[in-house]
């Protein structure tokens, strides 16, 4: 009885994963980039924010509730039951311990205790502190295969294939996320009348908050001032969105053009909106999803076409 087409789909797919994993450079100074371009905009917000703007009075909540119950677990809670600003000095010795590349296998995971504490016991996020928890909690999993001492250094330590395998299977994970973030970002803006008539641009550059200001401010509402201007940039920012998380979802060689887009809409939203941490924290995100996979050594294109209609007849088998 032949096999159902989605089932062999479906073994395709784990096959030609499997045949990657080979590929996967897990010794990459990639997710090093990233990551420190992620503690950089985690390190501005801590250093060039004062600590009451930090932890602002917010309505319905008192300073008990960031360290109430699990969140006792926060870098800002130690030893206290309200946040404290001795975390913050921690915190911001950890961001330049990741950014200096040291022992990454291991500060990984203190650069996720840094992320969610910011997370959990600041009152007064900005959006990237939630997309930086899921980065910095699967980056730990990505940099397992990073043995070396200081992760800037090219050569080090080849290792073993289990590693490498929690490596590609994480980095696979923060495609997924990171797609599901920008999928679901841009199909939730066409049930708002304002994005789906295409003049949500119009308002937002225009808000008295997060509008544009300056020169580009200027240019954009300038721009917005005009029905086709607005519905340029309103829709182009939806469509914008979807080709990001497609891209992620493509193949490895795909992944470089979802990066290129999370730089051009983010530069865009920092520039006009000011939220430039956020902006740090998505393009750090999306420059380790856009891993690459290294080419076979001495196998030419058609030996790997060959390969895969092998793995094929086997999986048919």
């Amino acid at each position: 009885m032949p096999e159902m087409k989605p089932v062999q789909d479906l073994r395709d797919v784990f096959n030609t994963l499997a045949s990657n994993l080979d590929r996967f450079d897990g010794q990459s100074v990639r997710p090093q980039v990233g990551r420190s371009i992620i503690a950089l905009a985690q390190l501005m917000t801590l250093a060039m924010t004062s600590w009451p703007n930090l932890t602002a009075d917010v309505l319905g909540r008192s300073p008990e509730m960031y360290c109430a119950g699990p969140r006792g677990i926060s870098l800002f809670c130690l030893g206290s039951s309200t946040p404290d600003e001795t975390g913050r000095w921690i915190a911001i010795a950890v961001c330049v311990l990741v950014i200096s590349g040291i022992s990454p296998r291991w500060t990984s995971i203190l650069h996720a205790w840094v992320a969610i504490s910011m997370a959990v016991s600041l009152s007064l996020p900005d959006g990237g502190e939630a997309v930086a928890v899921f980065s910095c909690a699967l980056l730990i999993g990505v940099l397992v295969p990073n043995g070396r001492v200081v992760a800037w250094i090219p050569a080090g330590p080849t290792p073993r294939p289990v590693l490498t395998a929690i490596g590609y299977a994480a980095s696979i994970a923060l495609c997924l996320q990171l797609a599901g973030i920008y999928f679901e970002s841009g199909l939730a803006k066409l049930a708002v009348p304002d994005w789906s008539n295409g003049s949500a641009m119009y308002y937002i550059v225009r808000d008295p908050m997060f509008g544009g200001v300056g020169l580009i401010g200027a240019v954009v509402t300038a721009v917005t001032a005009h029905p086709l201007g607005t519905a340029l940039l309103t829709w182009g920012t939806i469509v914008g969105e979807c080709c990001i998380a497609v891209a992620f979802l493509l193949p490895h060689r795909f992944k470089r053009y979802g990066l290129i887009g999370v730089i051009v809409l983010h530069a865009g939203i920092a520039v006009i909106m000011g939220l430039w941490s956020f902006a740090l924290v998505m393009v750090g995100t999306a420059v380790v999803a856009s891993y690459g996979l290294v080419p076979p050594t001495g196998q030419s294109d058609a030996d790997r076409l060959a390969g895969a209609d092998v793995a094929r007849e086997r999986s048919t088998a």
